[in-house]
């Protein structure tokens, strides 16, 4: 039982017009009372206008709102007082109230106190967090819905029918005397195929969610001083990497990360790729072969001065044989020599590369080609996302993926004229599976490992 109130501020400590202290616990208007003056009657859903006092000084001039449990964020009494903005005055009147009775509270403790109080279930928990953390509007939408509760409707949906089930199975298995109608297979196989087309369809979309929560991972590859730099600095709008005409400079991978179209790319200027008898250099080479196991797409830079050698048709052939997808780039085309021009493309085609992009990063030219590209690589247009329930989160993935696998391991069993008491096993095992999405089963270790991972204030 939750007996302590909780205080914390719930906005960033910055030099801004208004900072709110947030105090949620049976004591939170005991508290207010204590240090707050005004003329005015404090009432549930007001906000009214006073002071904030401590030892008969003013500390400042400050809006306090009240709302009663259960009517609120966390289900406790909340108060919050809106006050100047500024780390200074902030932190004191933070201080006073813990001073008054209020214990600081833990990250996410106001929305972990949400969930226990019934107030939100662990899904939209998590799309809080995901709300705040949006990089971009299509994240914040889907966090938006997900929070109105849109997966765990569906969550439920996929459980009662299950359960349901589960029901009708006990009874004719435990009470036989009474005569009750037993399940037939052929139900039971109808329904779980309908369960896993419909958790199918839920995992099919995580890919396409991974992406907008976390981003394209894009790797910049290729041999020394193609514009591997360069071209992160075009398309991170500013100087992130060292440029020179030397060899060899990147010998570590840099990363930026930059939004194009709605679309967040996670983007590592690699090493150049060659043979070389510098240790060092020899490192950033190996991590730059490395990190194509970590990357979804390649931007595999040629420089038009240099032609096309056989490491570079060897690390395509590579990147091809990975499947990763690729994008050639062939730079510097304001210095074109048109033989060296053909060779590469003849080569390219003959690896079946034929939509290399010509730019000049130097010029700007190409860039933007190179952008669009990238965006219709990854382009989000086949899905819904007014309509349509996407998961972002690798815990609910996880979650229906095993789900989807005692889904059809229960029509296997029954496929194979297994007792139905022995197939509802596995259907027990989905609904509990399920349940943890949504927190309706689920351990308390998740449950704080989820909510550690919010800010504090939230």
């Amino acid at each position: 039982m939750l007996t302590s109130t909780i205080a914390a501020i719930s906005t960033a400590l910055s030099n801004s017009g208004i900072s709110i202290i947030r105090i949620s616990g049976s004591d939170s208007l005991n508290i207010i009372n204590k240090i707050f003056k005004t003329t005015y009657k404090i009432e549930p859903n007001h906000i009214v206008y006073g002071k904030i006092v401590k030892d008969n000084e003013v500390l400042d001039n400050v809006l306090v709102s009240y709302f009663k449990a259960p009517k609120s964020y966390t289900g406790e009494d909340i108060c919050e007082i809106n006050c100047h903005g500024g780390n200074q005055i902030t932190r004191e009147i933070l201080e006073l109230v813990l001073d008054s009775g209020a214990v600081l509270a833990t990250p996410g403790e106001f929305s972990k106190r949400a969930f226990l109080n019934g107030k939100m279930d662990l899904s939209q928990a998590e799309a809080v967090i995901n709300l705040i953390n949006a990089k971009t509007r299509t994240e914040s939408k889907i966090a938006s819905k997900n929070l109105s509760g849109d997966l765990s409707k569906k969550i439920k949906e996929l459980r009662e029918e299950l359960i349901e089930l589960l029901a009708h199975i006990e009874v004719s298995v435990d009470y036989p005397e009474y005569d009750y109608e037993e399940v037939e297979n052929s139900y039971v196989i109808s329904l779980l195929d309908k369960k896993i087309d419909e958790t199918s369809k839920i995992l099919s979309t995580y890919e396409q969610g991974r992406i907008i929560k976390e981003g394209v991972n894009v790797a910049i590859l290729g041999k020394p001083n193609v514009g591997k730099s360069s071209l992160l600095n075009r398309l991170a709008n500013y100087e992130k990497a060292i440029v020179t005409d030397i060899p060899g400079t990147t010998r570590d991978i840099v990363e930026e990360t930059i939004n194009i179209d709605d679309i967040i790319l996670n983007i590592f200027d690699t090493a150049g790729i060659r043979d070389t008898d510098d240790v060092i250099e020899k490192i950033g080479v190996k991590k730059s072969i490395d990190k194509l196991d970590e990357v979804d797409l390649v931007i595999y830079m040629i420089n038009v001065e240099e032609g096309i050698s056989d490491n570079d048709l060897k690390m395509l052939s590579k990147i091809k044989n990975k499947g990763i997808k690729s994008i050639v780039v062939i730079n510097k085309m304001d210095k074109v020599k048109k033989s060296i021009l053909d060779t590469i493309l003849s080569e390219l085609d003959r690896i079946n590369i034929s939509n290399a992009i010509q730019i000049s990063v130097e010029q700007n030219v190409g860039i933007d080609d190179l952008k669009k590209c990238i965006v219709d690589m990854f382009n989000k247009n086949d899905f819904d996302f007014e309509h349509e329930l996407i998961i972002t989160n690798s815990r609910h993935k996880d979650l229906l993926k095993k789900s989807l696998q005692y889904l059809e391991e229960a029509k296997n069993e029954v496929n194979n004229m297994q007792p139905i008491d022995i197939v509802s096993i596995y259907i027990k095992k989905v609904a509990s599976t399920l349940g943890e999405i949504i927190g309706a089963d689920v351990s308390q270790d998740v449950i704080d490992k989820i909510f550690e991972k919010f800010c504090l204030g939230k």
